[in-house]
């Protein structure tokens, strides 16, 4: 599959409700794998968690 059609699937996905919670749960999931792994960078994570949480409504 073409990278250009991952990133078209992607973007459908974001435009529906239960895309966009998917999203929400695997970004606090990241976060959350990010700060057990590096816990000296938890500002930066948090910092980078609550913009995607912005840009995908939920914060």
């Amino acid at each position: 599959m073409k990278l250009s059609r991952l990133l078209y699937a992607g973007r459908a996905a974001l435009r529906t409700e239960k895309g966009r919670q998917i999203a929400g749960r695997l970004t606090d999931t990241a976060a959350d794998t990010a700060r057990r792994a590096s816990p000296r960078h938890r500002a930066r994570i948090d910092k980078a968690q609550h913009s995607a949480r912005k840009y995908l409504g939920r914060g």
